[in-house]
């Protein structure tokens, strides 16, 4: 936050550098440089596991750093038995990229941290979060049934969907059969939520951080405006939407349980509606009151910190910016004095770590840290970092910034 305690957030316009005399859109394909080759997906991109846009967005630039982010070895190694694009065989101009030093060198860190043991899991702490989340679970549902808790109930179940929600989410982004089941069995037992409907959103929040137009999770309008809308598309309540987020907030969870059902119904994956089921059975035995309340203290213990790591950063009006210099940029990483605010944020306090390599395990990222901050204090970059209080409060002013 500025010293006179407005906000900092900036909408930020930037140019890529490439050839203008490219005419991929033009000819309609789709040519994405990876590797310093160029190679055309034009076909793959229809049977795309990430889906179709997340590739599209990226057509005639440099996806290096996005391939290798997101994609696990399997995925590399057919990348390598693809052929790259040839003058030759084409009808439209490749132009050639120029890696720039500061992607050299985060190129070289990655391959750092992979060779250090940082991107491998471990069995002891897998094992740990998922007993602790159902461990929580299965102690709430006691004292709803057993003493009458109920209010304890809730806070309990509650803490234990949110948790369950940060595992589901490392698992989303881990790589592997077994990584993909763990996750459809936590997500859709605990908190009925679809993968696969969660990857092809938050891949592309990954990919495109706080993008404008591209990036849906800072496209919370007309709800909550982190810019200033124009007059047609504006609405009075925006007045009011530093009083009122704290309640809509709880309905995240809500939300993303309606979504999960629908996009899983409509694309045929019925498999993860019958993962889902558990799920309702077990809140329909609890009652509704300690099943709402469950799901609407689990969504608001989410969305404070999924929400406050990133929409007070800087917006983008384009994807013109380079993959690290994106993540660096638009995100901030929390920092947290005590052990309860460690256990609350559940990784999501590395934000800046998670987002520069999403398939490493979450608990390693308070390894790598001091790693990544010496990598940008020697490459003049500047590393984002503040109180958990601080990032709050900073959300809050930025809210009621675009208020007004």
């Amino acid at each position: 936050m500025a010293p006179n305690g407005e906000t900092n957030h900036k909408i930020l316009t930037t140019t890529y550098h490439t050839d203008p005399s490219s005419s991929l859109i033009n000819d309609n394909r789709l040519c994405l440089f990876i590797n310093e080759k160029w190679y055309d997906l034009t076909q793959w991109q229809n049977i795309h596991p990430g889906g179709r846009e997340i590739l599209q967005h990226l057509n005639g630039k440099d996806a290096t750093d996005a391939f290798y982010a997101l994609h696990s070895e399997d995925a590399f190694k057919r990348l390598s038995n693809l052929k790259p694009c040839s003058p030759l065989q084409t009808q439209y101009t490749l132009p050639y990229i120029e890696t720039t030093n500061l992607t050299f060198s985060f190129r070289q860190l990655r391959e750092k941290l992979i060779k250090e043991g940082h991107f491998n899991r471990s069995l002891f702490w897998e094992s740990f979060y998922q007993i602790s989340v159902y461990v929580m679970c299965l102690f709430g549902t006691f004292c709803h049934f057993y003493w009458g808790y109920n209010l304890l109930a809730m806070i309990i179940i509650g803490f234990g969907m949110q948790q369950s929600g940060w595992i589901g989410h490392d698992y989303a982004h881990g790589r592997g059969t077994w990584m993909r089941w763990l996750c459809r069995t936590l997500s859709g037992f605990i908190n009925a939520f679809s993968p696969t409907w969660w990857s092809r959103k938050h891949n592309t929040h990954h990919i495109y951080t706080n993008n404008l137009g591209i990036d849906t999770d800072v496209a919370n309008d007309p709800v909550f405006h982190l810019f200033f809308p124009p007059k047609e598309k504006d609405f009075w309540f925006r007045a009011y939407q530093h009083y009122y987020f704290m309640p809509v907030y709880s309905l995240l969870y809500l939300s993303w349980r309606w979504q999960s059902i629908q996009y899983s119904y409509y694309s045929s994956l019925y498999y993860e509606l019958a993962f889902m089921l558990p799920s309702y059975i077990w809140l329909c035995m609890l009652g509704w009151q300690v099943a709402m309340g469950s799901v609407l203290f689990g969504g608001f213990l989410v969305a404070i910190i999924v929400t406050a790591t990133h929409q007070s950063e800087e917006m983008l009006n384009d994807s013109s910016r380079s993959f690290v210099e994106t993540q660096f940029l638009t995100t901030c990483d929390a920092r947290c004095d005590n052990f309860f605010m460690e256990w609350l944020w559940g990784g999501m306090q590395y934000q800046l770590e998670h987002h520069l390599f999403p398939t490493m395990p979450k608990y390693n990222y308070a390894r790598v840290r001091p790693i990544v901050q010496q990598w940008a204090k020697d490459n003049g970059i500047k590393y984002k970092i503040e109180s958990v209080w601080s990032i709050w409060q900073r959300n809050f002013q930025t809210l009621k910034h675009f208020s007004s």
